[in-house]
């Protein structure tokens, strides 16, 4: 499974934040999945199964470490998302000026 892959399986469920993968052995296999306790629960979404024990930490180290990669791509998103709904709803004037200093000189009588 490549990073692009892991990334879509991971990014269908926004609401979940992933933050550990594990393994579990069953009868059909080795099963991995990424982990998500940020809330009460553990919850645990299944990313694929391998034939081994070898081949499931190896990928299960993979995958922990591109979390923190798709955790920081998420933040970036969510940002800009955040940065263009806001330049939309106060759009820059460019007759603006910033009188701040002028209020502090004068005095009031």
């Amino acid at each position: 499974m490549d990073l692009a892959t892991f990334e879509t399986r991971t990014g269908l469920w926004p609401h979940m934040q992933f933050t550990d993968v594990e393994y579990e052995v069953c009868s059909t296999g080795v099963e991995i999945y990424a982990i998500d306790v940020s809330r009460q629960t553990k919850s645990k979404l299944f990313i694929c199964r391998v034939t081994n024990e070898q081949q499931a930490a190896s990928l299960t180290a993979q995958f922990k470490e591109w979390l923190p990669k798709l955790k920081l791509k998420k933040r970036k998103v969510a940002l800009n998302l955040a940065r263009m709904a806001c330049e939309k709803s106060y759009p820059a004037n460019p007759k603006f000026q910033d009188r701040s200093d002028m209020r502090r000189n004068t005095s009031r009588l």
